[in-house]
């Protein structure tokens, strides 16, 4: 057993930081949807059908937490954003939650990367019965991305002190990454 005195132990914990610091990319992204009568609210892949709003949006089914997953993680590897891997169809019966089966093979396996967290907290004033339904989200979003379930960490807040038009009329996820390179 090397034994190492503490500037030289000192200075490999730090070179050990430093390269662990360059191997990991944090990225942050949001999507915010208006509400709209008689549409249909779906988070996570979860449909809440006793919520008379949805989304006022014609992408897909307007799922604000896939969305916000798929933009942190395209801007993890600098490649473009939503619009550049899922281009706007005006399809309203694609489930976004499946996007992320498809950016775990396309950006997240040839860039040899290992998803570390998925930190996701949804802001709605008006809001449906979400918290009971979590663990529902957070099973759909790791089983898409085929990670840990105690690698996804979920979280509803109301937008308290937040402008009074926003808060009662839509829905915002805000979800930050957490990726490791070449480990």
């Amino acid at each position: 057993m090397t034994v190492f005195d503490e500037a030289t132990r000192a200075e490999l914990v730090r070179e050990l930081a430093l390269t662990l610091a360059r191997k990991q990319r944090l990225t942050f992204a949001s999507d915010f949807h208006a509400f709209a009568e008689g549409r249909n609210l779906t988070l996570a892949g979860v449909t809440f059908e006793a919520f008379p709003k949805g989304p006022n949006t014609r992408r897909s089914d307007g799922d604000v937490v896939a969305h916000a997953i798929v933009m942190a993680l395209a801007a993890a590897v600098n490649q473009g954003d939503i619009d550049d891997w899922f281009p706007d169809k005006g399809e309203t019966n694609v489930r976004s939650i499946d996007y992320l089966a498809d950016m775990r093979l396309r950006l997240i396996i040839p860039e040899h990367l290992i998803i570390g967290t998925i930190d996701v907290t949804i802001l709605c004033g008006e809001q449906p019965r979400m918290k009971k339904r979590l663990p529902e989200m957070q099973r759909n979003i790791a089983e898409r991305l085929g990670i840990d379930l105690s690698q996804v960490h979920m979280k509803v807040t109301s937008m308290d002190g937040q402008d009074e038009v926003a808060r009662l009329e839509g829905i915002e996820a805000r979800v930050l990454v957490s990726l490791w390179a070449g480990l």
